[in-house]
C-alpha cells in the first residue's frame, strides 16, 4: 500500500512539474525569451451591439540577462476563428523610439495569422536604466481576404514594464 501512494505521489509530482515548467517552454514556443511581465486582453467591439468581447492577449515578455522586452499577440484558444486567419498588427517600442527610430527601439508585426502575431522585440535598458514599454495592437475579427476589414479590436498601453 506504502508503494502504491508514494508512486502515485511521485506521478503527481511530475504532472505539477510539467504543468510548472509549461508557460516558460511556451514562451519560447512564440519566440520570446525571459519571464512573462504582462498579460493585457485586447478589447474588440461589436459594431452592431456595442458590447465588448475578447478573442486575443498580448503577452509582454522581459529578459534581464540580455535587457530585451518581447511580446506576442495570442489568440485564444476555443473562441472562434482561433485557428482561421484574421489581421493582426502588434507594435512595440521603447521610450527611445521617437529619437532615432533604430530596429532595437522599435519593431512591428502584421499580417493574416493564425494563432499569433509576433514576436516583437525592443531593447529594454539604455545605459544601465530601465526604459518605459509602449504596445500598440490591432485585432479584426473578420477573416482575412485580401481586403480592408476595419479594426474591431484596438489596444493601446504605454509606460509598461517601467524601472
Amino acid at each position: 500500500m506504502l508503494k502504491r501512494t508514494a508512486a502515485v505521489l511521485v506521478a503527481a509530482a511530475s504532472v505539477l512539474g510539467a504543468t510548472a515548467v509549461a508557460p516558460a517552454a511556451h514562451a519560447g514556443g512564440y519566440g520570446c525569451a525571459g519571464r512573462l511581465v504582462k498579460t493585457i486582453p485586447v478589447p474588440l467591439k461589436d459594431l452592431l451591439t456595442g458590447k465588448t468581447y475578447y478573442r486575443s492577449d498580448v503577452k509582454l515578455y522581459y529578459n534581464p540577462k540580455s535587457g530585451w522586452n518581447c511580446a506576442v499577440m495570442v489568440k485564444r484558444p476555443g473562441k472562434p476563428r482561433y485557428n482561421a486567419k484574421v489581421p493582426m498588427y502588434l507594435e512595440i517600442k521603447n521610450a527611445r523610439w521617437a529619437e532615432d527610430r533604430q530596429k532595437n527601439n522599435i519593431d512591428r508585426d502584421q499580417g493574416d495569422f493564425r494563432r499569433y502575431a509576433g514576436p516583437v522585440k525592443v531593447n529594454g535598458r539604455w545605459k544601465g536604466r530601465g526604459l518605459c514599454i509602449s504596445v500598440i495592437a490591432f485585432y479584426s475579427d473578420a477573416e482575412a481576404n485580401g481586403q480592408d476589414s476595419g479594426w474591431n479590436g484596438r489596444l493601446y498601453k504605454s509606460r509598461l514594464a517601467c524601472r
